[in-house]
């Protein structure tokens, strides 16, 4: 197919937005306080919504990772947008903590992993020529919605009230995502851009990967090692970006507008990362590129272990946020390179359970250290432990993968 019938760039735009209105679900904080002054809910009832949702991203991964293999991205976006958009409206009747977990955590929650899951998916066979670049670029849409969202949803609900401001989100982005799905088409089988064919060196040393299903990948015990750097990556990352405010104010005696401040300099740095590491792994590898990040985040953790300057956790911030995402942008990279273009969306939906363990064991891990011993400084050290081990199994992925991806493949495909 030709690129002219495509305008793939247009097309990525389009994800980008999507992934914008449904990076909302990661603005959680700025509702879950006005909803627990409107109906004096525990904020322990409050916050099980955002872990349910957490909880559920394999499901929503997998199945949409599913539709978009078999119809395509529109159809996930479709699909996807309309049981976020109609989950986030009927959050703004809630009457019950239980009906709350229904609306945001399952509907809007699964509907925004369906979307997630087809964009994704669609932008990798659309851009074999940029692949960490053009997944950067959708999860960093993802990443950076909270971040653009949450000021306007905050001044919202200050205007007219938390459950009204559900309604309106609700109602625009219903609008915006149907738009956004009148651009997105699914990309062709074997979609190359126009101009484009594989470099020689590549070809030479990773042949085309065949098409795995996913019972295929999970005999192949290389993705067991990449399941293990995504967990460890993810877990690391969140273990910290998740308690950045009271990090900052308990440790860096921090007052809470200047905490806010950098919990949204970890975000966006978050965001970037996603973009900057999937570039430099189109340049340098992907295995090269995680090695290099988990370096980064073991000095990021290391250097919060010591150090007692606000510049010092600025830094450790910056490096952690950027690191985080980059784990985002990679690993959709290499399970489509591994494993093949026609099941990426079920394979990477399956390879994505590392990210939820990591959700829910990495911030769990922090407050337990912080209850046992009165600040984070234990879950810095264990976080730096997790790079370690990150480390080693990068090292272990390359030495792997460089015996050839013919190789692997058969194995693969004859266990």
């Amino acid at each position: 197919m030709s690129e002219q019938k495509y305008n793939r760039w247009l097309i990525l735009v389009a994800a980008i937005i999507t992934n914008i209105c449904i990076g909302t679900l990661y603005a959680w904080s700025v509702f879950s306080l006005p909803l627990g002054k409107v109906f004096g809910w525990p904020a322990t009832a409050i916050a099980l919504a955002f872990t349910i949702n957490h909880a559920l991203s394999p499901v929503a991964m997998i199945g949409g990772g599913y539709i978009q293999d078999r119809l395509g991205s529109k159809a996930n976006v479709i699909i996807g947008g309309i049981m976020f958009s109609v989950g986030l409206f009927i959050t703004g009747f809630v009457s019950s903590v239980e009906m709350l977990y229904f609306t945001y955590s399952v509907l809007a929650g699964i509907g925004g992993g369906v979307v997630y899951a087809g964009t994704l998916g669609n932008t990798v066979k659309f851009f074999p020529d940029k692949r960490g670049l053009a997944s950067g670029l959708v999860a960093a849409g993802y990443g950076s919605g909270a971040t653009i969202v949450a000021p306007i949803a905050s001044s919202m609900i200050i205007s007219v009230g938390v459950l009204t401001t559900f309604k309106i989100l609700g109602v625009v982005f219903f609008v915006v995502i149907f738009l956004c799905s009148l651009i997105i088409k699914k990309a062709p089988p074997g979609f190359k851009p126009e101009g484009w064919t594989p470099p020689v060196a590549v070809t030479a040393s990773q042949p085309a990967a065949s098409d795995l299903t996913w019972t295929q990948m999970l005999r192949d015990k290389i993705w067991w090692v990449v399941l293990v750097m995504l967990t460890c990556g993810a877990m690391s990352g969140l273990m910290i970006t998740a308690f950045a405010s009271p990090i900052g104010q308990q440790m860096f005696k921090l007052t809470p507008m200047d905490a806010a401040l950098f919990v949204s300099l970890v975000a966006i740095s978050n965001a970037l990362g996603r973009v900057v590491f999937g570039y430099i792994s189109d340049k340098i590898g992907r295995s090269s590129t995680i090695m290099v990040m988990y370096v980064i985040s073991a000095l990021a953790m290391l250097n919060l272990a010591f150090t007692d300057s606000v510049a010092g956790f600025a830094v450790s911030g910056i490096g952690v946020g950027a690191v985080f995402g980059g784990f985002m942008s990679t690993m959709p990279s290499i399970i489509s390179e591994r494993y093949g273009l026609k099941n990426f969306g079920v394979n990477y939906g399956i390879t994505f359970i590392g990210f939820s363990l990591a959700a829910i064991f990495g911030p769990m891990t922090a407050a337990t250290v912080r209850v046992s011993t009165g600040n984070y400084e234990q879950a810095f050290w264990i976080a730096l432990g997790l790079n370690v081990l990150g480390l080693l199994f990068a090292l272990l992925f390359r030495a792997l993968d460089k015996r050839g991806s013919q190789i692997r493949v058969v194995k693969a495909g004859t266990m």
